[in-house]
């Protein structure tokens, strides 16, 4: 062997030790520079010897090439989601299942592993003969997106396992994450670019995987616990906690607050106590995850459709703050509705400072009888989004005066009118800035026309330059790069990604388009079913209001919404606009149902879990045969789907003696 061989030999070895200390131990012997200093030094001589770069080499983590789309694979064995209890009562519920499902009696011990459940996304690695094959996110627990070309950047995750003797298969399940500094840092930085924030780590965790350029992962600091298990062979542990040893001895991090409980009381002492932990703990952690730790045990309690019976997730209440309301401000929506807004006196709750939270509607603010002055008790909905609880009545000023409707938008001045029977109170001036910009925001957005880089910000900052002001501004913004380049924070990269992001756009096709105008009561299952059966946007002005009545789940008020927003100055202007500019305003029209299709015409509800189906696919499939599905069930409904676990509506079904189908008798007519 050569010196640069053993050379290449040694470094790629000793990088993969300081990331297994770094990572799984966290015992550092390294600074950082340091670390990158050999980094390159290994780098420099696998380009002077590419011979001798091997695949699993840390220098390959920076990812290839950008890829062209996501491929969709099936798992080899089915990733369930875990059931969830908020209380004692229920976690010793489950604790009594699992003793009858063992057949122990009440004074038998079960051993249990109690480890954080860390609030990231899921995902799968595959190890075959200890190298790193293949990462599939969750998907719908049958099949995943595979990331593989990302996951490959995140240092924590071996390439290579670090053992002389790997197993045939290893499939280790656990949760990708971002750890709090690395979310503030980038937050940060979008905020000195004039960038929109982004909402919380998870989303843009899950975001970050799904790039399709991995040297755009490779700069995000995402992390890895694994907790679990996928297809092992051979498979010879006996214990859960046996795994877990092993993986990290083979360089794959577990969380070290992972532990050993022999009773479920000891269970519930871990689970009180862990509560004042997670605040300190620098990532998100939203419970803990109690399971059962022999193999067998989890083999002979298996699953109901959708869960382990072996383990169940114990989730904290969401965390709550008490601060005062300086005001309360209304928010202009992209249909003219006014959204009240808590201004709130910064507190921290749930890792963040907390300005603002929702107040719903006027009528919440009326029932709660929430006043400016007041001390409010807020809270994250699900650890993400502040809103108001209550008023702690006791610390109320006196002559507080109680909150009344706006009677002006606080946008355009004109005056506001609330319909009949709704909450909301809209502003009818289709002229409205405030509206006209929240309509941009909503059409740019990622489930609509996806333009990279027009977000919030940007289209605030155009619209206040006098270069957005419309639909069809967005597609004229290329002809004035000069302006765009004046102004504040808009260099020549971030102009050509907009521009890049503006054109591309161009072909998402006429259920986007219909989508992201932002026509009232048409969301995005009416969109596509306005597209499917119309075909092209010509076909679809020439129909009228009554025409669209008659399209799937319309109905004559969506349909009167839908023509007269096709036919008013402001729908003709826009979709002149698109038309010059090139926009696809066509969509390929849904084929005929097959004539023995036994769901034409028919309105379906599904309700439970499923074995075979994941809701979005069955919904899709019955579609395509002809069915409407709902998401109710009433007097027009025909058939009711029923899985494990269906609820109120199996009930109303029953009460009113529609047909119900379980799952075989669906798969006996599909």
């Amino acid at each position: 062997m050569t010196k640069d061989a053993e050379r290449i030999e040694y470094l790629a070895s000793e990088l993969e030790r300081h990331n297994r200390l770094y990572y799984v131990e966290a015992k550092p012997e390294i600074s950082d520079f340091e670390y990158d200093r050999l980094l390159k030094e290994l780098a420099d001589l696998e380009e002077k010897h590419p011979d001798l770069a091997s695949p699993d080499s840390p220098t390959k983590r920076v990812g290839g090439a950008p890829i062209d789309d996501f491929k969709t694979v099936e798992h080899a064995r089915r990733m369930y989601s875990i059931d969830n209890t908020y209380d004692r009562d229920e976690l010793m519920a489950w604790h009594q299942r699992v003793l009858k499902g063992l057949d122990l009696e009440e004074d038998e011990q079960v051993t249990y592993i109690v480890e954080p459940k860390i609030d990231g996304v899921a995902g799968s690695l595959r190890y075959e003969n200890g190298r790193l094959v293949q990462a599939l996110t969750r998907g719908d627990g049958r099949r995943g997106d595979d990331v593989t070309h990302n996951v490959r950047t995140i240092n924590a995750i071996p390439l290579k396992l670090n053992t002389d003797a790997p197993l045939d298969v290893l499939e280790v399940r656990g949760e990708i994450y971002m750890p709090d500094a690395e979310f503030e840092r980038i937050n940060k930085e979008r905020e000195a670019n004039g960038e929109d924030l982004y909402a919380n780590p998870r989303n843009l965790t899950a975001g970050t995987l799904k790039q399709k350029d991995p040297k755009k992962v490779e700069k995000v600091g995402l992390r890895f616990f694994a907790h679990g298990r996928g297809e092992i062979a051979p498979d010879e542990f006996e214990n859960y906690s046996d795994i877990l040893s092993s993986i990290r001895e083979w360089g794959l991090p577990a969380n070290p607050l992972i532990c050993s409980r022999e009773t479920i009381d000891e269970v519930w002492d871990t689970v009180k106590a862990f509560e004042s932990q997670r605040p300190g703990l620098g990532y998100g952690v939203d419970g803990v995850v109690v399971k059962v730790d022999v193999v067998a045990s989890q083999d002979k309690l298996g699953h109901t459709s959708k869960s382990p019976r072996w383990c169940i997730a114990y989730k904290y209440a969401a965390e709550q703050a008490q601060t005062k309301l300086n005001d309360i401000t209304w928010q202009v929506g992209k249909g003219g509705s006014l959204t009240p807004v808590a201004e709130l006196e910064a507190v921290f709750l749930a890792g963040t400072t907390v300005k603002r939270a929702g107040l719903h509607n006027i009528d919440e603010i009326e029932r709660k009888d929430i006043r400016v002055g007041d001390t409010v008790v807020i809270e994250k909905a699900g650890e993400i989004i502040p809103q108001v609880v209550e008023v702690v009545t006791d610390k109320r000023p006196k002559d507080l005066k109680k909150t009344k409707a706006p009677t002006k938008c606080p946008s355009c001045g004109e005056p506001v009118a609330r319909e009949e029977d709704e909450a909301a109170i809209r502003c009818v001036n289709e002229s409205c800035t405030a509206q006209i910009r929240e309509q941009l925001i909503w059409f740019a957005s990622r489930n609509q026309m996806d333009i990279e880089g027009l977000g919030d910000k940007a289209v605030h900052q155009l619209a206040d330059a006098g270069l957005l002001n419309s639909f069809g501004d967005i597609y004229r913004l290329k002809d004035h790069r000069d302006a765009l380049l004046k102004l504040d924070r808009m260099g020549d990269r971030k102009v050509d990604n907009l521009l890049s992001g503006i054109e591309d756009s161009k072909s998402r096709g006429l259920t986007r388009v219909l989508s992201g105008l932002g026509i009232r009561f048409v969301g995005t299952s009416g969109a596509r079913k306005l597209a499917e059966n119309y075909g092209d946007i010509d076909a679809l002005l020439e129909a009228s209001a009554e025409d669209l009545a008659e399209v799937e789940d319309m109905g004559p008020v969506t349909a009167e919404s839908v023509h007269q927003f096709l036919h008013s100055p402001a729908g003709t202007t826009a979709i002149n606009d698109l038309h010059e500019a090139g926009l696809d305003l066509t969509t390929p029209k849904r084929a005929a149902p097959p004539a023995d299709s036994k769901f034409a015409g028919k309105t379906v509800v599904i309700t439970g879990s499923l074995e075979k189906f994941g809701r979005k696919e069955l919904k899709e499939k019955l579609e395509n045969m002809g069915a409407t599905v709902s998401g109710s069930v009433s007097k027009k409904t025909d058939l009711v789907v029923a899985g494990e676990k269906a609820g109120s509506k199996l009930t109303k079904a029953q009460e009113l003696e529609i047909e119900v189908w379980d799952e075989a008798t669906l798969l006996e007519n599909i």
